[in-house]
């Protein structure tokens, strides 16, 4: 209808999974290399799950145009159905022949099987894909993971993909799923859109559509972004109902109180307020009035309490945050709740003066660190919180390894022994490794660094402590995580070729608008570029991209990565020695 009026050539905003309009966000980006490290897999569980509306189809019609020649896929959309009906689709989708009527497991998997292994003797690779998984039954769930029994000495001969909704995940951790929980070999979570995100996702859209010229303003796809919470389908509908409202009034162009209207009537909110008198009434009659003093006298009694409350903890020296007890900072010798914390400069460093500070030793404050938790020894804990960061579930119990886990999320592992400056300048979250002569070692996160003082994550504590007071505690030894370019082996120089080069050339031309040709050469333009990069970031200068070069590339090309500096926790407490 208003295509013409905007110079559209389609409409751009359905909600049908056009593989043409999918907007590769990074999380989209690894959720579709999700799916295809997969795909070349050695046989297990994939799991994809989203909230609805994320783009999880979208990124398996995706994944169906990108399919490697010797894949057979067996693709099922509706999982409603029970063992037998499941077997008898996927013998559909894989062309197995079967009499009408069979009805018998043992049937079906002796088709499959045989299917099965000629596929592996002809090179094939056989792959069950299962759209809207949080809909199958826990008896069929177990028919599947049955189906991965079937396998040579050197692999499985089936590998499958299950796709759905976060129910999925609460599905799955059934204690009678158990067993196939652990065959889960790779999980991705795909999260909804930041509002840059969402900016550059319309403009994409228009511009499949096209149309280049901006229609929506900025203030109206902020409201879009809060309305939708980045939820992709939401977005859709709501562009697509700001679009025809912008048409009827005449106007080129989408504002606030468009889309605005558009919100009202897409998320029902056009509910009218009771009238003036039909509020007093319903206030006032049927005892109302005493209804209302009552509150009020409740309220008055609750303030009354609380402030006595207050006023009898003001003393103490430990505050507790949510579920984790956090410690507040002594070194006054004299705990300050929030309202105190308002003080002059001149009262602190009076105070200072007066009051004695109690120090700590190493082996109290990292008993602060834990209060009443487990120790994390072997850094599975850490791990856990710190791929969190990452957006990627690890659960120890399915694979002690985390670097080898955090493989299947495209992510690698960078370990050694380093300093503050070092870990500041690679600007990554961290897993550091502390110890003490009683305690004996630990794993914690390092979130983040503010100046002189560092954030950190003790299983739920959360932390904040200065740099200085850890010194005696961190042996150096830290493990964090990083995105590596497809196709990296370790390194490149001069000389070298193919897709990671091509990664490379592309960054180049993004940070500085270099255009190198050939793109998928490392020549000595390239090498130059590498060596004035590393001389501005401090990094050997060596006209080697290795790991620590890609992961500071990255800083500036990568929106979306955990970051140390200037990352935004609040709620956490203090330390003090």
């Amino acid at each position: 209808m208003y295509n013409d009026f905007f110079g559209l050539k389609e409409t751009p905003f359905t909600i049908s999974p056009d593989p043409r309009y999918l907007f590769m966000s990074e999380r989209h980006r690894d959720a579709l290399a999700h799916l295809l490290y997969g795909i070349g897999a050695g046989g297990g569980f994939v799991l994809l799950t989203g909230e609805v509306g994320t783009g999880k189809t979208t990124v398996c019609r995706c994944l169906l145009e990108q399919l490697p020649a010797n894949v057979r896929l067996a693709y099922i959309l509706n999982p409603k159905l029970n063992a037998i009906e499941l077997m008898a689709t996927m013998c559909d989708e894989l062309g197995i022949e079967y009499d009408k009527g069979e009805n018998s497991l043992k049937t079906f998997t002796d088709l499959l099987s045989n299917r099965l292994l000629d596929n592996h003797d002809q090179g094939l690779n056989t792959v069950l894909m299962i759209d809207e998984a949080q809909n199958l039954s826990v008896e069929v769930l177990e028919q599947i993971r049955l189906l991965t029994n079937l396998e040579t000495n050197q692999k499985k001969l089936l590998q499958i993909i299950l796709i759905g909704q976060p129910e999925l995940q609460e599905l799955l951790a059934k204690k009678e799923l158990r067993q196939l929980a652990q065959r889960i070999t790779a999980r991705y979570h795909l999260r909804p859109l930041s509002l840059v995100e969402v900016k550059s996702y319309i403009e994409h859209r228009l511009r499949i559509a096209g149309v280049t010229r901006p229609i929506f303003k900025d203030a109206a796809i902020k409201l879009i972004h809060k309305s939708s919470q980045g939820i992709p389908r939401l977005i859709n509908v709501i562009s697509d109902r700001s679009l025809l409202g912008a048409f009827s009034e005449h106007r080129h162009q989408v504002d606030v109180k468009t889309v605005q209207k558009a919100v009202d009537e897409v998320m029902g909110n056009n509910a009218k307020p009771l009238p003036q008198e039909d509020i007093h009434r319903n206030t006032y009659n049927s005892g109302g009035i005493w209804k209302w003093a009552t509150f009020a006298m409740a309220s008055l009694l609750i303030v009354a309490a609380a402030y006595w409350f207050l006023a009898s903890n003001s003393k103490s020296d430990l505050s507790t945050n949510g579920t984790s007890k956090q410690l507040v900072s002594n070194d006054d010798n004299t705990s300050k709740n929030s309202e105190e914390v308002a003080v002059t400069k001149a009262q602190s460093l009076e105070s200072q003066n007066t009051q004695k500070t109690i120090e700590k030793t190493a082996d109290q404050i990292a008993q602060d660190f834990w209060g009443e938790q487990s120790w994390d020894r072997t850094g599975n804990v850490a791990a856990k919180n710190l791929l969190a960061l990452w957006g990627v579930e690890y659960l120890p119990f399915q694979s002690s390894q985390a670097c080898q886990f955090a493989e299947n999320y495209t992510l690698s592992c960078d370990d050694g022994v380093a300093d503050w400056n070092f870990l500041s300048q690679l600007n990554r979250p961290a897993n550091l490794k502390f110890s003490t002569e009683n305690t004996g070692a630990f794993w914690g996160t390092l979130l983040a660094l503010e100046g002189d003082m560092a954030i950190l994550q003790f299983g739920d504590n959360q932390v904040r402590i200065a740099k200085k007071k850890l010194n005696p505690l961190w042996s150096g030894e830290y493990q964090l995580f990083w995105k590596k370019p497809i196709g990296f082996s370790g390194h490149m120089s001069v000389g070298s070729t193919g897709v990671s080069v091509v990664w490379l050339t592309q960054q180049i031309e993004h940070l500085d608008g270099l255009v190198i040709q050939p793109a998928n050469r490392f020549s000595q333009r390239v090498e130059e570029w590498v060596l004035n990069f590393q001389q501005r970031n401090n990094l050997l200068t060596d006209g080697i991209i290795g790991k620590h070069t890609v992961m500071m590339i990255n800083n500036e090309t990568v929106a979306n990565i955990p970051k140390l500096v200037n990352k935004d926790i609040t709620q956490t407490a203090e330390v003090s020695q």
